[in-house]
């Protein structure tokens, strides 16, 4: 007995039925119960089908809208990563960037959307913009995060994100921070001591009606800011403060390069099946001449 899968007005294959032993011909309740298994898988199928193309297109929308070329400025090394989570789990909205501004500094920034899919992903696009282009007109960074959540209120369903967001001078290592719920950002001094910066936590972008607080910090010749998100240090079962001291104690094993660094952090700390994205941007200032 052979049984088309059909969903949604569509034939996605056929299923085929046997008897092994010589019982007569099928009965009405045999192609009723058939004609029932086959709806069913159809349905299965077809589910499984839509949500593969939604997790590739929310994969190359969110591939597509992160930063091609970064540009830092003299002196200052960058290294990035981005790992989107597995099949199994949908895509977020993950995003960093570097952006070179006036006086030889850099703004580096990492965020997170809540959420996953592509609405996720398009609202990642449409901050990690914003962004770029309100870090160049050399706002204060407070007054840059209060800018972005209008961006998110803009919008016709609430959304949150997580943010954190620095303007670093190479030069003199003169470095203000800010950040809206987002994990602390890691330092590494020269001499491979790793902490967590204590920084004020602030509330996620789209809270509303919050103040942010920038934090003024002057960074030794040769030292290592390093920015991460949620996905890098949270697991299943796991207490997010032995996360954390794992996260410092791999980033106080000597590294060549600032990518063996970064790759190190994926390839102790992400498991095989990874539940959430993940980005990572690390920048090591010049050391001293």
């Amino acid at each position: 007995m052979m049984v088309p899968l059909i969903a949604r007005g569509t034939v996605l294959g056929l299923a085929t039925f046997y008897r092994h032993r010589p019982l007569g011909p099928f009965t009405d309740d045999d192609e009723a119960l058939a004609g029932e298994l086959a709806a069913r898988a159809a349905v299965c199928v077809d589910n499984a089908r839509l949500y593969h193309r939604e997790h590739d297109t929310a994969l190359i929308l969110q591939r597509s809208m992160l930063p091609q070329h970064i540009t830092p400025p003299p002196g200052l090394e960058v290294a990035h990563r981005y790992l989107p989570a597995s099949d199994a789990s949908e895509v977020g909205g993950d995003w960093y960037d570097v952006v070179r501004l006036t006086g030889a500094r850099a703004a580096l920034a990492i965020g997170d959307v809540m959420g996953h899919g592509t609405t996720a992903a398009a609202v990642m696009g449409r901050l990690s913009a914003s962004v770029r282009a309100l870090a160049r007109l050399d706002l204060e960074p407070e007054d840059l995060l209060h800018q972005l959540e209008a961006a998110l209120d803009d919008l016709a369903e609430p959304m949150l994100a997580t943010f954190c967001y620095a303007v670093l001078a190479p030069a003199s290592g003169h470095c203000r921070i800010t950040r809206a719920g987002h994990p602390p950002p890691a330092l590494v001094e020269l001499d491979g001591t790793a902490r967590l910066l204590d920084l004020p936590p602030g509330v996620p972008l789209g809270v509303g009606n919050n103040p942010f607080t920038t934090t003024d910090l002057t960074l030794q010749p040769g030292s290592i800011l390093l920015f991460y998100t949620d996905g890098l240090i949270e697991a299943r079962g796991s207490d997010i403060d032995d996360r954390l001291a794992e996260l410092t104690h791999h980033l106080a094993q000597p590294s060549t390069s600032l990518d063996q660094m970064c790759d190190t952090l994926l390839t102790h700390l992400v498991p095989a099946s990874a539940d959430d994205d993940i980005a990572l941007l690390a920048a090591r200032l010049p050391p001293n001449p």
